[in-house]
């Protein structure tokens, strides 16, 4: 591939980078998993193949490398005609962990290239931070923060993305989340703001000149709260209530006014039915509102799930589902509401070779101006090697079909294969 001597210069690039930069931290939903529950397979601490990393005062730095080569049959997410292209990506990180007796402070952050063979104008590069603390204020009272920036490629296949445009819209994400909970007898009460910022650029058109992306600049507010009741030491009742507001910056920019605020409320269980099987269930109701009198929201239903069943002590499997707004990408919606299950697999098939697995199905629905919907399929089935504490072969394959009202979703299949190889440090 002509990409690969390019390739090879980025990995040392990368890899001066990411050794004297500071950490993005570990994903910040949070798992249902119970004190005494057993771990998932990808979850488990093998000691003869975890990395060894090196030791800041009391933080350890683990600093990693990955190579992935894919092949995507529809490289633009066109609904007709579409064609394919290799793809070779090059991605430095670096992990840093506290090693405290109290409190906790954790951060990763990325740099990531990646080249095509045929398409080069989707060549992008991207890169970002984040940081996760808590702060363990008494016993019985705790607060977390996690903050992140990240500079991104739109991937075409998603449901904003501006086809026509010459290459994948650059833009900037800010997510910051704020957390406390509180332990009174057999009552927990927690408690979460959120705010997350968008920010695009305008988009390169084939024929020159730019697509205005201004209009997709956003800022989305969020704030819960969340009471837990134990029943027994397995069952805990749970209510939760939620505000948000999403608001767009260029409000000149649409004929009608796409600000929002909505609401929900939800009553639900946390179980630990086993040591094999736990997690969180919750329903209830939602309502979305539009600033523009002439658009009449939405009014439907809430949930959240996120269950855990260790069928064996080799065989892990998670269903995971809930309903949230997302930014519209368009001028004539406020948004969209999207409503997602998914079901993950994981097998053990080897102490040190892990099976993987995933189907999942989504629901968009617009709320604006125009009241359209698109369901969106995705199959993905992988595994992962590790060979010794540094060294992991990993390969994946994925489908991924969308079926819409083409006037303003665009319907199409992607598949796509890849493989490739992490170092970690």
């Amino acid at each position: 591939m002509r990409q690969l001597a390019r390739a090879t210069g980025f990995v040392s690039l990368a890899t001066l980078l990411v050794a004297g930069t500071a950490a993005r931290a570990q994903n910040g939903a949070q798992s249902p998993q119970a004190t005494g529950a057993l771990p998932a397979p990808s979850d488990r601490q093998l000691e003869d193949f975890e990395p060894v990393g090196g030791r800041i005062g009391s933080f350890f730095i683990y600093p990693s490398i990955e190579t992935r080569l894919e092949y995507d049959d529809n490289i633009l997410a066109l609904p007709d005609n579409g064609a394919g292209d290799f793809e070779l990506t090059v991605r430095g990180a670096v992990d840093l962990k506290s090693n405290w007796q109290r409190h906790s402070l954790e951060g990763d952050a990325y740099i990531q290239q990646n080249f095509h063979e045929r398409f080069t104008t989707e060549d992008t590069l991207q890169g970002g931070a984040r940081v996760r603390g808590r702060l363990d204020i008494d016993r019985d009272t705790s607060a977390r923060i996690v903050a992140s920036l990240d500079a991104l490629a739109e991937d075409r296949a998603n449901i904003t993305s501006a086809a026509q445009a010459r290459e994948p819209t650059r833009f900037r994400r800010a997510d910051t989340l704020l957390s406390a909970a509180r332990e009174m007898g057999r009552v927990q009460v927690i408690g979460d703001l959120q705010m997350v910022a968008l920010d695009f650029d305008d988009a390169p058109l084939p024929g020159g000149g730019e697509l205005d992306q201004d209009f997709r600049d956003s800022v989305y507010w969020r704030g819960s709260v969340t009471t837990l009741v134990e029943f027994s030491p397995r069952i805990s009742g749970l209510v939760r209530g939620q505000v948000d507001r999403l608001t767009y910056s260029d409000e000149a920019a649409s004929t009608f006014d796409r600000d929002t605020t909505g609401y929900a409320i939800e009553g639900g269980a946390r179980v630990e039915l086993t040591n094999l099987l736990f997690g969180e269930l919750r329903a209830g109701v939602l309502h979305r509102s539009v600033d523009d009198p002439s658009s009449k929201g939405l009014t439907g239903l809430s949930f959240g799930a996120n269950l855990t069943w260790n069928i064996t002590p080799l065989t892990t499997l998670r269903f995971i589902a809930d309903r949230q707004v997302e930014e519209g990408g368009s001028q004539l919606v406020s948004g969209n509401v999207r409503s997602q299950a998914r079901i993950e697999a994981e097998h053990e098939l080897l102490r040190n070779l892990i099976l993987e697995g995933r189907a999942g199905i989504a629901r968009i629905e617009t709320v604006g101006q125009i009241e359209t919907s698109a369901d969106e399929y995705n199959l993905m089935v992988g595994g992962t090697w590790k060979l010794n504490r540094t060294l992991r072969v990993f390969a994946r394959a994925d489908r991924f079909q969308r079926f819409a009202d083409e006037a303003f979703f665009r319907e199409f299949t992607r598949n796509r294969v890849s493989a490739g190889v992490r170092l970690v440090f």
